[in-house]
Protein backbone atom coordinates (compact mmCIF):
# COMPACT_ATOMS: atom_id res chain seq x y z
CA UNK A 1 0.00 0.00 0.00
CA UNK A 2 1.34 3.52 -0.78
CA UNK A 3 0.69 4.71 2.77
CA UNK A 4 2.69 1.93 4.40
CA UNK A 5 6.17 3.26 3.40
CA UNK A 6 5.11 6.69 4.64
CA UNK A 7 4.02 5.18 7.96
CA UNK A 8 7.33 3.32 8.20
CA UNK A 9 9.25 6.53 7.60
CA UNK A 10 7.41 8.44 10.33
CA UNK A 11 7.78 5.55 12.75
CA UNK A 12 11.53 5.54 12.08
CA UNK A 13 11.71 9.31 12.60
CA UNK A 14 10.07 8.96 16.02
CA UNK A 15 11.86 5.76 17.04
CA UNK A 16 13.23 5.58 20.56
CA UNK A 17 16.51 3.98 19.47
CA UNK A 18 18.81 4.25 16.48
CA UNK A 19 18.54 0.51 15.85
CA UNK A 20 14.74 0.68 15.45
CA UNK A 21 15.01 3.68 13.14
CA UNK A 22 17.69 2.00 11.04
CA UNK A 23 15.55 -1.13 10.66
CA UNK A 24 12.56 0.83 9.30
CA UNK A 25 14.71 2.93 6.96
CA UNK A 26 16.31 -0.19 5.50
CA UNK A 27 12.86 -1.74 5.13
CA UNK A 28 11.83 1.22 2.95
CA UNK A 29 15.01 1.18 0.84
CA UNK A 30 14.93 -2.56 0.18
CA UNK A 31 11.20 -3.29 -0.15
CA UNK A 32 9.87 0.06 -1.42
CA UNK A 33 12.69 1.59 -3.51
CA UNK A 34 10.30 3.39 -5.91
CA UNK A 35 8.42 5.36 -3.26
CA UNK A 36 9.12 9.06 -2.53
CA UNK A 37 10.37 8.07 0.94
CA UNK A 38 13.28 5.97 -0.40
CA UNK A 39 15.76 8.86 -1.04
CA UNK A 40 15.02 10.37 2.37
CA UNK A 41 15.47 6.96 3.98
CA UNK A 42 18.92 6.67 2.36
CA UNK A 43 19.78 10.12 3.67
CA UNK A 44 18.75 9.15 7.22
CA UNK A 45 20.75 5.92 7.01
CA UNK A 46 23.81 7.93 5.98
CA UNK A 47 23.37 10.26 8.97
CA UNK A 48 23.17 7.26 11.30
CA UNK A 49 26.43 5.91 9.83
CA UNK A 50 28.09 9.29 10.34
CA UNK A 51 26.97 9.29 13.96
CA UNK A 52 28.80 5.96 14.31
CA UNK A 53 31.86 7.41 12.56
CA UNK A 54 31.64 5.20 9.45
CA UNK A 55 32.17 7.73 6.65
CA UNK A 56 32.56 5.13 3.89
CA UNK A 57 29.22 3.48 4.69
CA UNK A 58 27.56 6.89 4.86
CA UNK A 59 29.04 7.85 1.50
CA UNK A 60 27.71 4.62 -0.01
CA UNK A 61 24.14 5.49 1.02
CA UNK A 62 24.45 9.12 -0.08
CA UNK A 63 25.89 8.42 -3.53
CA UNK A 64 22.92 6.17 -4.34
CA UNK A 65 20.61 9.19 -4.28
CA UNK A 66 22.05 11.07 -7.32
CA UNK A 67 22.61 7.75 -9.09
CA UNK A 68 19.21 6.10 -8.50
CA UNK A 69 17.01 9.17 -7.88
CA UNK A 70 18.38 12.00 -10.09
CA UNK A 71 15.06 13.89 -10.02
CA UNK A 72 14.41 13.63 -6.29
CA UNK A 73 13.77 16.73 -4.21
CA UNK A 74 16.33 15.38 -1.75
CA UNK A 75 19.14 15.66 -4.32
CA UNK A 76 20.55 19.06 -3.14
CA UNK A 77 20.57 17.92 0.49
CA UNK A 78 22.20 14.63 -0.49
CA UNK A 79 24.97 16.45 -2.37
CA UNK A 80 25.45 18.76 0.61
CA UNK A 81 26.05 15.73 2.84
CA UNK A 82 28.26 14.09 0.20
CA UNK A 83 30.42 17.23 0.22
CA UNK A 84 30.46 17.21 4.01
CA UNK A 85 31.72 13.61 4.12
CA UNK A 86 34.42 14.36 1.53
CA UNK A 87 35.56 17.38 3.57
CA UNK A 88 35.78 15.21 6.69
CA UNK A 89 37.93 12.78 4.66
CA UNK A 90 40.15 15.75 3.60
CA UNK A 91 39.12 15.25 -0.04
CA UNK A 92 38.68 18.93 -0.88
CA UNK A 93 38.37 18.51 -4.67
CA UNK A 94 35.42 16.09 -4.55
CA UNK A 95 33.93 17.99 -1.63
CA UNK A 96 33.91 21.26 -3.56
CA UNK A 97 32.44 19.56 -6.64
CA UNK A 98 29.57 18.05 -4.63
CA UNK A 99 28.99 21.33 -2.79
CA UNK A 100 28.77 23.21 -6.10
CA UNK A 101 26.25 20.65 -7.40
CA UNK A 102 24.14 21.08 -4.28
CA UNK A 103 24.08 24.86 -4.71
CA UNK A 104 23.17 24.59 -8.41
CA UNK A 105 20.30 22.14 -7.75
CA UNK A 106 18.86 24.06 -4.80
CA UNK A 107 15.40 25.58 -4.92
CA UNK A 108 15.11 29.29 -4.17
CA UNK A 109 12.83 28.62 -1.18
CA UNK A 110 15.44 26.53 0.68
CA UNK A 111 17.03 29.50 2.44
CA UNK A 112 18.40 27.61 5.44
CA UNK A 113 19.98 24.87 3.33
CA UNK A 114 21.48 27.51 1.05
CA UNK A 115 23.16 29.14 4.06
CA UNK A 116 24.61 25.78 5.10
CA UNK A 117 25.92 25.06 1.60
CA UNK A 118 27.47 28.52 1.24
CA UNK A 119 29.10 28.29 4.66
CA UNK A 120 30.54 24.88 3.79
CA UNK A 121 31.77 26.23 0.45
CA UNK A 122 34.16 28.61 2.23
CA UNK A 123 36.66 25.75 2.27
CA UNK A 124 36.79 25.73 -1.53
CA UNK A 125 39.52 27.81 -3.22
CA UNK A 126 38.41 30.68 -5.42
CA UNK A 127 38.79 30.11 -9.19
CA UNK A 128 41.90 31.68 -10.58
CA UNK A 129 41.38 34.33 -13.23
CA UNK A 130 43.30 33.71 -16.44
CA UNK A 131 45.82 36.44 -17.19
CA UNK A 132 46.42 37.28 -20.85
CA UNK A 133 49.75 38.95 -21.44
CA UNK A 134 49.62 41.76 -24.00
CA UNK A 135 51.47 40.98 -27.20
CA UNK A 136 54.39 43.24 -28.03
CA UNK A 137 53.77 45.10 -31.24
CA UNK A 138 56.39 44.38 -33.88
CA UNK A 139 57.65 47.52 -35.56
CA UNK A 140 58.35 47.46 -39.28
CA UNK A 141 61.53 49.36 -40.19
CA UNK A 142 60.88 52.43 -42.35
CA UNK A 143 62.98 53.63 -45.27
CA UNK A 144 64.50 56.42 -43.17
CA UNK A 145 65.57 54.04 -40.43
CA UNK A 146 67.05 51.64 -42.98
CA UNK A 147 69.07 54.45 -44.56
CA UNK A 148 70.26 55.60 -41.15
CA UNK A 149 71.38 52.09 -40.26
CA UNK A 150 73.29 51.75 -43.52
CA UNK A 151 74.99 55.14 -42.97
CA UNK A 152 76.10 54.06 -39.49
CA UNK A 153 77.57 50.89 -40.96
CA UNK A 154 79.56 52.88 -43.55
CA UNK A 155 80.84 55.32 -40.90
CA UNK A 156 81.97 52.43 -38.73
CA UNK A 157 84.13 51.04 -41.57
CA UNK A 158 85.96 54.34 -42.23
CA UNK A 159 89.49 54.49 -40.76
CA UNK A 160 89.98 56.80 -37.83
CA UNK A 161 92.53 59.59 -38.58
CA UNK A 162 95.65 59.54 -36.37
CA UNK A 163 95.79 62.03 -33.55
CA UNK A 164 98.25 64.90 -33.97
CA UNK A 165 100.90 65.72 -31.43
CA UNK A 166 99.34 69.09 -30.67
CA UNK A 167 96.11 67.40 -29.65
CA UNK A 168 97.63 65.81 -26.58
CA UNK A 169 96.70 67.58 -23.38
CA UNK A 170 99.07 67.78 -20.44
CA UNK A 171 98.05 65.72 -17.48
CA UNK A 172 97.11 67.59 -14.33
CA UNK A 173 99.25 66.77 -11.30
CA UNK A 174 97.55 67.33 -7.98
CA UNK A 175 99.59 68.38 -5.01
CA UNK A 176 99.18 66.46 -1.77
CA UNK A 177 97.31 68.33 0.93
CA UNK A 178 99.50 69.73 3.69
CA UNK A 179 98.32 69.11 7.23
CA UNK A 180 99.24 71.74 9.78
CA UNK A 181 100.63 69.88 12.83
CA UNK A 182 99.66 72.79 15.07
CA UNK A 183 95.97 72.31 14.34
CA UNK A 184 94.36 69.06 15.43
CA UNK A 185 92.15 67.37 12.84
CA UNK A 186 88.45 68.04 13.08
CA UNK A 187 86.49 64.84 13.75
CA UNK A 188 82.78 64.93 12.95
CA UNK A 189 80.66 63.23 15.56
CA UNK A 190 78.33 60.52 14.23
CA UNK A 191 74.76 60.89 15.40
CA UNK A 192 73.01 57.55 16.01
CA UNK A 193 69.25 57.77 15.46
CA UNK A 194 67.14 56.80 18.43
CA UNK A 195 65.40 53.46 17.97
CA UNK A 196 62.10 53.25 19.81
CA UNK A 197 61.87 50.39 22.26
CA UNK A 198 59.19 47.72 22.23
CA UNK A 199 57.49 49.42 25.15
CA UNK A 200 57.36 52.73 23.26
CA UNK A 201 55.84 51.10 20.18
CA UNK A 202 53.33 49.19 22.27
CA UNK A 203 52.29 52.30 24.14
CA UNK A 204 51.46 54.10 20.88
CA UNK A 205 49.24 51.28 19.53
CA UNK A 206 45.72 51.46 20.86
CA UNK A 207 43.04 48.92 19.97
CA UNK A 208 39.66 50.44 19.13
CA UNK A 209 37.21 50.07 21.95
CA UNK A 210 34.38 48.81 19.71
CA UNK A 211 36.25 45.70 18.44
CA UNK A 212 34.60 42.52 19.75
CA UNK A 213 35.86 38.96 19.59
CA UNK A 214 34.19 36.61 17.10
CA UNK A 215 32.38 33.64 18.63
CA UNK A 216 31.03 30.46 17.07
CA UNK A 217 28.01 28.28 17.83
CA UNK A 218 26.54 24.98 16.65
CA UNK A 219 23.15 25.37 14.97
CA UNK A 220 20.93 22.30 15.17
CA UNK A 221 17.60 23.54 13.76
CA UNK A 222 15.58 26.50 12.49
CA UNK A 223 11.83 27.04 12.77
CA UNK A 224 9.25 29.51 11.58
CA UNK A 225 7.49 29.48 14.96
CA UNK A 226 8.98 30.44 18.31
CA UNK A 227 7.15 27.68 20.21
CA UNK A 228 8.82 24.88 18.23
CA UNK A 229 12.25 26.46 18.69
CA UNK A 230 11.72 26.93 22.44
CA UNK A 231 10.57 23.33 22.78
CA UNK A 232 13.76 21.97 21.19
CA UNK A 233 15.99 24.37 23.13
CA UNK A 234 14.38 23.28 26.41
CA UNK A 235 14.86 19.63 25.48
CA UNK A 236 18.55 20.23 24.76
CA UNK A 237 19.00 22.16 27.99
CA UNK A 238 17.64 19.20 29.97
CA UNK A 239 20.34 17.10 28.31
CA UNK A 240 23.03 19.47 29.56
CA UNK A 241 23.58 21.65 26.47
CA UNK A 242 23.85 25.43 26.57
CA UNK A 243 21.01 25.87 24.05
CA UNK A 244 19.33 29.13 23.10
CA UNK A 245 17.07 30.60 20.39
CA UNK A 246 18.45 33.31 18.07
CA UNK A 247 15.97 35.29 15.98
CA UNK A 248 16.85 36.74 12.57
CA UNK A 249 15.02 37.14 9.24
CA UNK A 250 11.77 35.68 10.63
CA UNK A 251 13.57 32.45 11.56
CA UNK A 252 14.00 31.06 15.07
CA UNK A 253 17.35 29.27 15.11
CA UNK A 254 18.25 26.82 17.87
CA UNK A 255 21.96 27.09 18.64
CA UNK A 256 24.30 25.63 21.23
CA UNK A 257 27.19 27.33 23.02
CA UNK A 258 29.53 30.22 22.30
CA UNK A 259 33.06 29.10 21.44
CA UNK A 260 36.15 31.23 20.98
CA UNK A 261 37.35 29.47 17.81
CA UNK A 262 35.77 27.59 14.95
CA UNK A 263 37.95 24.55 15.72
CA UNK A 264 36.52 24.28 19.24
CA UNK A 265 32.99 24.50 17.84
CA UNK A 266 33.77 21.74 15.32
CA UNK A 267 35.00 19.55 18.18
CA UNK A 268 31.74 20.10 20.05
CA UNK A 269 29.83 19.21 16.87
CA UNK A 270 31.68 15.89 16.60
CA UNK A 271 30.72 15.03 20.18
CA UNK A 272 27.10 15.88 19.40
CA UNK A 273 27.12 13.65 16.32
CA UNK A 274 28.07 10.71 18.51
CA UNK A 275 24.82 11.36 20.39
CA UNK A 276 22.81 11.55 17.13
CA UNK A 277 22.49 15.35 17.19
CA UNK A 278 23.30 16.85 13.80
CA UNK A 279 24.09 20.46 13.01
CA UNK A 280 26.70 22.81 11.60
CA UNK A 281 28.98 25.60 12.84
CA UNK A 282 27.94 29.25 12.44
CA UNK A 283 29.22 32.60 13.64
CA UNK A 284 27.37 33.57 16.78
CA UNK A 285 25.66 36.99 16.88
CA UNK A 286 27.18 39.65 19.09
CA UNK A 287 26.07 39.67 22.69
Amino acid sequence: APLYPQALFWRASLAASAADAESDYKHIVVDYPLTPQAPDALLRLAQLELARGDRDAALGHLQRIPRDYPHSKSLPRANYWIARVFFEKNDVANGCAANASALAQLDSTEIELRNQIQYQGQRCPLPRASVVMPQTAQTTPTIDSAVGTAQKSVDAKRPTPPAEANDTKPSIVTKPSIVDPAKPPVVKAQVTPEVPTVADRTAKVKMPADVKAVEYSVQVAAYKTRSDADKLATSLQTRGYDARVDVSSDWFRVRIGRYATERVAEGQLLEMKAKQITGFVVRAPER
